[in-house]
């Protein structure tokens, strides 16, 4: 494994590669940049890095940031009806963008001849969709049901990633985290008074049986056990991942402070 050091120096390089690439002028002058997930770029280059040369795992890394950058424009896409030019606009050219963002991670590794991970990302694609029909009605959902799939949207694009390169241990590991992070999220929501699919469904669960903060870190609890258990596969990697919970633990009290405060 490089030094962290290294490893920081690159994931900073992937970081500016990637804007590099989404970067254009008219589409930003009214569609927001693309927000990147800063633990979706450590994590990715975390699990090819020792696998790929330096360059593959650079390219596939920034090829996966496309694609899902993609994902999550489309997903700001209102369906409400327009009664304005202005917004009718932004609204296609924020179509337009994820589309943009998505043919770039398909330019990318066309121009590399990787044929199967353009499979295996088509192939995501698809499971993301039906995982996010699978959600619409989330009221009818267990727990359980919910939790498989929030995390499939949540991080399905890494796992299959994780199976083309054989890196198998890397699964439930990015399955956990990502959800846990999801989890958190929610929670924050919850408590700053916003209704969550997730968080509606563990009060569903626990049925008035007990304080419903409670019940929802005993689910945070839940998640973190497992995803350190699972951790520990990865060997050297496992300081590498508890580094990264606790981190997103810390991120999350600090906003409950705020947002308890405010």
């Amino acid at each position: 494994m490089v030094s962290m050091s290294q490893f920081d120096d690159k994931v900073k390089e992937i970081k500016k590669s990637f804007y590099s690439l989404t970067k254009h002028l008219y589409l930003q002058s009214y569609v927001q940049e693309p927000d990147l997930d800063d633990d979706k770029v450590r994590f990715l280059y975390a699990m090819m890095q020792k696998r790929l040369s330096t360059k593959e795992a650079k390219m596939f890394t920034i090829s996966a940031l496309l694609l899902q950058a993609g994902l999550d424009v489309h997903d700001e896409v209102s369906l409400d009806p327009i009664n304005s030019d202005r917004l009718r606009k932004n609204r296609q050219l924020t179509v337009l963008a994820g589309d943009y963002y998505v043919s770039l991670h398909y330019y990318l590794l066309a121009e590399k001849q990787q044929i199967p991970m353009i499979r295996v990302f088509s192939q995501s694609i698809q499971e993301i969709n039906e995982y996010k029909l699978n959600l619409c009605d989330s009221s009818e959902l267990s727990y359980e049901e919910i939790q498989l799939n929030a995390s499939q949207i949540e991080s399905v694009l890494m796992q299959n990633m994780a199976d083309y390169f054989e890196q198998t241990d890397w699964k439930n590991v990015i399955k956990d985290f990502f959800y846990l992070k999801r989890l958190l999220e929610e929670k924050v929501e919850w408590i700053e008074g916003r209704t969550t699919p997730i968080i509606q469904a563990i009060i569903r669960e626990f049925n008035g049986t007990g304080n419903e903060l409670q019940c929802i870190d005993k689910r945070v609890e839940d998640v973190k056990d497992r995803l350190l258990l699972n951790s520990k596969a990865l060997n050297s990697f496992e300081k590498f991942v508890i580094e990264h919970v606790d981190e997103l633990i810390g991120r999350t009290s600090l906003h409950e402070i705020v947002s308890e405060e405010g």
